[in-house]
């Protein structure tokens, strides 16, 4: 059971009423015992340069302060819907997704913040290619207090995406913004069998229908805590993720998608190091034939392809050097196993000096200790 409120000025709490015109663009946010970050966020919704939009918060059966801060809001915008019991974050989702009248979507989660020109700019973009069904904002990262960029490769254009999506997660959650009509044409916005992993899930279906695309300009804030939906639930999410790209990589790999997409997300996604030079040469040859096949498959340029190479030149070194910098310094030499993308992609003198130093140190460490 669920019931939808509306915040009035003053602070007093009335049936949300239906305007006659829908918003252009619905805000879904959903939340459990968020009462320690959810006024942040919500006001960083409220604070949009554009506001013709609802800002739907799904509160899933909080059992902290949560409704009290929502109920304060004084914002006609502001829909809430309680769940009366804690039924998980994609439950939440589809609830939230049901009630949104806009026609775009976009998400935040409820303890990540959206600067004010984020809303206007992802629906600028949109208006002006329509072969894009899903449009994403660069991103900062907040830990501890202080901001950083993501660990990941730049650039948003749709090829690029299309491919990032095959090799790692490139989109964080609360930057995207899609059409909901082309989810409603899915048949289905999240699917519990992906839980952790469902926004992976639902890009990838996307990609069916349309072009994803990332601006480049840092408009989303993700605020990363011991509290996260995902903290501690690695190796599910994980399990999740791989059923996505298993499925993705059958075209390209046949008997050996699972194998691919196991290290994968292991390796290139979760960011763990390898520990021995045969499974970087697995790795090395699933992305090299990976990147052939998707390359043929959707009829890729010269010139599209060239940076997807380099693209994935970065990669493959950002895995070889984790591999190196964890204690084992003779497997940056596995860089060199992937040609093409060891041309493509050369890192610094110093980065590979360094690289070979700090696995060095690491290796003495690991020996003292044994």
């Amino acid at each position: 059971m669920q019931a939808v409120i509306g915040a009035e000025a003053g602070g007093g709490v009335v049936p949300a009423a239906s305007p006659v015109v829908p918003p252009l663009v619905s805000v879904l946010m959903t939340t459990w015992n968020g009462a320690e970050f959810i006024g942040a966020s919500v006001a960083s919704i409220l604070a949009q340069s554009f506001s013709e939009f609802e800002l739907i918060v799904v509160d899933d059966g909080s059992t902290d302060a949560t409704a009290q801060v929502l109920a304060g809001i004084g914002d006609r915008r502001l829909r809430v819907l309680h769940q009366a019991v804690n039924g998980g974050v994609v439950a939440a989702r589809n609830a939230g997704f049901a009630a949104a009248r806009g026609q775009y979507l976009a998400v935040l989660d409820h303890d990540d913040l959206s600067h004010p020109e984020r809303l206007a700019r992802q629906m600028a973009y949109l208006d002006a290619h329509p072969g894009v069904v899903l449009v994403a904002t660069e991103v900062e990262i907040e830990a501890a207090g202080r901001r950083r960029a993501p660990d990941h490769v730049v650039g948003g254009e749709p090829a690029l995406m299309r491919w990032l999506l095959h090799v790692d997660n490139p989109l964080t959650w609360s930057s995207v913004m899609f059409r909901a009509d082309a989810v409603r044409g899915l048949g289905a916005f999240v699917r519990p069998e992906f839980e952790l992993a469902d926004d992976f899930d639902l890009y990838h279906r996307l990609l069916r229908v349309g072009e994803i695309a990332r601006l480049e300009q840092v408009l989303t804030v993700y605020r990363w805590h011991a509290r996260n939906t995902t903290y501690g639930r690695e190796g599910a999410l994980n399990a999740n993720a791989v059923k996505v790209l298993e499925a993705a990589y059958g075209p390209l790999l046949g008997e050996d998608a699972q194998d691919a997409a196991t290290l994968v997300i292991r390796h290139l996604s979760d960011r763990k190091p390898a520990r021995d030079a045969a499974t970087l040469g697995r790795l090395g040859g699933y992305l090299t034939r990976l990147l052939e096949g998707f390359c043929a498959l959707h009829e890729i340029d010269a010139r599209q392809r060239a940076a997807l190479v380099h693209a994935t030149g970065m990669i493959w070194w950002r895995c070889v050097r984790a591999a190196g910098r964890a204690g084992a310094p003779p497997l940056l030499a596995c860089y060199g196993l992937c040609a093409d993308l060891a041309a493509a992609h050369r890192p610094s003198a110093f980065d590979r000096v360094a690289s070979a130093l700090v696995g060095s140190v690491r290796q003495m460490g690991g020996r003292r200790r044994r």
